[in-house]
């Protein structure tokens, strides 16, 4: 099994972009991150670029896709983010969202913390989604809205838990590889994207699409047709389970 994988990310109708998103395809493995710093924090930025090197770098020197491969690299994130902490300085508190992917020959996992989600579709439709950890998904949770009104929720913004130290029980770890099969896909995107794209348009655009590329195009000309004048930092990684062998290097927004 090879992968084909593409980013886009955008400052959107911010002053700079505090989104980060890398991958690396290395030793028949793959790890895929997407981060969203916290804005209105010092450092949002730095941190959602820390915790996405990081995990590149850990993978870079031992590449795995199992649960215990993730969850060494998320404490060697976790580490940087420390450090991170100690350089801002007291008073500051530099934090990010996180969602990361590993895949391996016929499998893959992932992690996330925050409201950036990461979406595996099977022959074309949605077979999971991660859950945010957000008060509107915390009301959806107890039965008080339903998964439709998060996204016009007045407190959308409001995180229950983000990434900002060496402490990694934060993170929701899917604790068992999944079989990828040829055409499954994944989307690992920031809020600022999945806002204002519908999971039913992503299951639309992706059929009929040839290449991740192409899809993230069809999904990004959706969001550009509906954006606010101060829409926020939008940040995509599609990634394709394909048989033809591809090689696909780093690349770092």
């Amino acid at each position: 099994m090879k992968y084909q994988a593409a980013l886009i990310s955008h400052k959107g109708g911010r002053s700079k972009n505090e989104d980060y998103a890398a991958y690396l395809q290395h030793k028949g493995h793959g790890c895929h991150v997407v981060a969203d710093g916290l804005g209105g924090h010092y450092g949002g930025d730095l941190a959602a670029k820390t915790a996405c090197v990081s995990v590149i770098e850990a993978f870079k020197k031992q590449p795995g896709s199992t649960v215990d491969y993730l969850v060494n690299y998320l404490e060697s994130a976790g580490r940087a983010m420390e450090a991170l902490q100690s350089k801002v300085g007291k008073g500051n508190s530099a934090k990010t969202t996180l969602v990361i992917l590993l895949t391996g020959k016929n499998c893959a996992t992932w992690a996330h913390v925050g409201d950036s989600r990461l979406y595996h579709f099977k022959a074309g439709r949605v077979d999971f989604q991660t859950r945010d950890h957000s008060l509107p998904q915390y009301l959806v949770d107890s039965g008080e809205i339903t998964a439709d009104q998060v996204r016009f929720h007045e407190d959308r913004n409001r995180l229950l838990k983000v990434f900002d130290s060496n402490d990694t029980s934060c993170f929701a770890l899917h604790n068992k590889s999944v079989v990828v099969d040829p055409q499954d896909a994944f989307l690992l995107c920031s809020d600022g994207f999945w806002d204002y794209i519908y999971e039913a348009e992503m299951e639309a655009d992706l059929k009929s699409s040839a290449s991740a590329r192409d899809w993230l195009s069809k999904m990004e000309k959706r969001l550009l047709n509906r954006l606010e004048v101060k829409h926020d930092n939008y940040t995509a990684l599609a990634v394709l389970a394909e048989k033809k062998k591809l090689f696909w290097p780093i690349v770092l927004r």
